[in-house]
């Protein structure tokens, strides 16, 4: 009877011992190496492929928020024939097993960008470890000196706009940051031209100690037609692109119409586009609302000669975005992707007949009505 109860205990122990799982493969945090972003160039008729990788024990923070020394940073370049190959190559120095999950950027060079994008792409989209949601961007500056920008006060490059620009984005909007997911779609899309932020370093704005502190910074945009190139343009060209977007949250505009000296923020366009066809080419008339408030103003004016010299103001700005984007032959608006969209068989036979859909006849009217709900801690001055 005793050795029935002892079997009995046993078997219990062993059902409870089953379902605990083993832990002694397991590999710590610090054991690995986590990959951070990706860049790619090319070079000497090869692609180069540049990565990031951090320590994550900077990451934590201290009672403070902020380490006592800068962040480390690591970055790698490789290669190859291909950008798999050139990938492949980071094994052969990484010393422990490198880790792709944690990719929170790509940053495409303006030399990659010259010919179709998407097939360099499919290795990082095959790749299970990857995910669908690192920011995009591209840039025509050293992609290994932006991947060594400081982030401020010691803190980890996490903590930049190459990982984060949001934040920046929602504060000053200017050209909507775009995840990886939303660039490959819109890629393929007939007749759409993709908004690529183009990452520069800001040498002149920040110091520390009394010396130039290098910050990253948004210099302007690649328009991508096709998988490719069609052309770059400043952030003061694109000036009109944040009243065309509807990811704008909060941008300022410089009123200096008749005289006038103000400062407005406006925000959330609601626009509404119109197609229609003149003898057979594609005419677009463009109706834009705005709200926002008043953030400075140097001399009398009323809220109803304000809302109409900010209208005025942002209504030049995106008819000189328009043109300068049909210099570049771009574009901007990606109007031709509405052609596309309500009347692909007129899409296809202009395509036929001419290739270019869009030019400066093309944007017939732009309306722009802006209304500021408030004036912030004071009121507008009073004007006789």
């Amino acid at each position: 009877m005793q050795s029935y109860r002892y079997v009995l205990k046993l078997i219990a122990v062993c059902l409870l011992i089953l379902p605990v799982t083993g832990c002694w493969d397991i590999k710590e945090v610090q054991d690995m190496n986590y990959v951070t972003a990706i860049g790619l160039d090319y070079e000497d008729g090869q692609y180069v492929v540049y990565t990031q990788m951090l320590d994550f024990t900077t990451v934590a923070k201290t009672d403070s928020g902020k380490s006592d020394k800068p962040a480390q940073v690591w970055v790698s370049k490789t290669k190859g024939k291909t950008i798999n190959w050139a990938v492949d190559q980071v094994y052969n120095s990484s010393q422990r097993r490198t880790v792709w999950s944690h990719i929170s950027s790509i940053v495409i060079s303006d030399k990659v960008m010259k010919t179709a994008v998407l097939p360099k792409l499919d290795s990082i989209g095959r790749y299970q470890e990857v995910r669908m949601t690192p920011w995009v961007f591209g840039t025509s500056h050293s992609i290994e000196e932006l991947f060594n920008t400081p982030a401020f006060f010691n803190m980890s490059p996490l903590f930049t706009i190459l990982h984060e620009p949001i934040d920046q984005f929602n504060q000053r909007s200017v050209i909507a940051p775009i995840r990886y997911f939303d660039f490959l779609a819109d890629l393929t899309e007939p007749g759409y031209t993709e908004m690529l932020p183009s990452l520069s370093i800001d040498t002149e704005t920040w110091s520390t100690q009394k010396k130039r502190d290098p910050k990253m910074s948004i210099n302007g945009g690649f328009c991508l037609y096709n998988e490719k190139l069609s052309g770059f343009l400043t952030v003061t060209d694109l000036d009109g692109l944040r009243w065309m977007q509807k990811e704008t949250k909060r941008s300022p505009l410089l009123v200096t119409d008749g005289g006038i000296q103000a400062v407005v923020a406006l925000s959330t366009p609601k626009i509404r586009t119109k197609l229609s066809f003149v003898q057979g080419e594609p005419k677009f008339r463009i109706h834009v609302k705005l709200h926002g408030n008043v953030v400075e103003v140097s001399q009398d004016i009323s809220k109803t000669e304000l809302e109409k010299s900010a209208a005025n103001a942002v209504k030049e700005e995106i008819l000189a975005t328009f043109y300068k984007g049909i210099d570049t032959r771009s574009d901007v608006y990606s109007l031709e992707h509405l052609v596309f969209k309500q009347d692909p068989a007129a899409w296809k036979r202009l395509k036929q007949d001419s290739g270019t859909i869009i030019n400066k006849q093309s944007l017939e009217s732009v309306m722009v009505d802006v209304h500021l709900e408030h004036t912030g801690m004071k009121r507008l001055p009073r004007k006789d």
